[in-house]
């Protein structure tokens, strides 16, 4: 059964048709989602940069409260064929943490508007909370199977979020990105030492470490994804919906 929220949209996008004739286009992205994705896009690049920059400085990652090299380590970048020396000559730990630092502002103050800015304006209420018939198994199913096609005529004209897509941007923002924030504070002996929790939290500043660098192969494989989902959703439409707002509606067959 339809919700009152779609029955609602598809009023919408039948007014949109309506109304704007042959080159039929509907709002989709307002400015606050607009505005936050692509400084997300900014800061998040460079806090990969940057934070490359600061592992290559330092390339093995421990377990624990200690780490140094010649001590175990559960990570290597001399296993892959890059010595210490080498990875040290790649990387600038100045540089680095000057920026990892500058944007993970950046990325929190940025994320800490977008979630009041669209829990006030009912923005994950409406589109971004899924429906209790949306996580039933026959539903996550089809889901599923869609996202496996490479091409979808649904995918390529849909306006609402699909039911992964709305779990995994949830979990994204509301679980991950917290869990990115208290590992990089828990490197930082400034914020341990007023904050000594979050030691005992992660069991040591070298495992915060770690668990902060498989969090970015992780945010990196989970872009890579994105990118993947919007060349098959149309990219130029997707992208052009992302910059002005309005998203290009399929012509309807007549």
């Amino acid at each position: 059964m339809q919700s009152q929220v779609d029955t609602d949209h598809d009023a919408i996008v039948a007014s949109e048709r309506s109304r704007v004739g042959a080159r039929e286009s509907l709002a989709l992205h307002s400015y606050s989602v607009r505005i936050c994705h692509w400084i997300n896009v900014i800061a998040s690049g460079y806090l990969l940069v940057s934070g490359i920059h600061i592992f290559l400085d330092f390339p093995e990652l421990y377990w624990g409260h200690t780490g140094y090299q010649g001590f175990p380590a559960v990570f290597k970048l001399s296993d892959w064929g890059i010595s210490w020396d080498e990875a040290g000559a790649l990387g600038n730990r100045m540089w680095g943490r000057n920026y990892h630092f500058t944007f993970a502002w950046v990325l929190l103050i940025n994320g800490l508007v977008y979630v009041i800015w669209n829990i006030k304006t009912g923005h994950f209420r409406d589109r971004m909370f899924p429906r209790r018939d949306e996580l039933t198994p026959t539903h996550l199913g089809v889901d599923v199977l869609n996202h496996l096609r490479w091409f979808s005529s649904a995918r390529g004209s849909a306006t609402n979020y699909g039911t992964l897509q709305k779990v995994s941007y949830l979990l994204l923002i509301f679980l991950f990105m917290p869990l990115m924030l208290l590992t990089g504070l828990a490197q930082s002996p400034g914020f341990t030492a007023a904050w000594p929790w979050l030691l005992d939290l992660f069991g040591g500043r070298q495992s915060a470490r770690t668990l902060h660098s498989i969090g970015t192969v992780v945010f990196v494989l989970f872009v890579m994804v994105h990118v993947l989902e919007v060349l098959r959703a149309g990219v130029l439409n997707r992208v052009r919906a992302m910059i002005t707002g309005r998203f290009q509606l399929p012509t309807e067959e007549t």
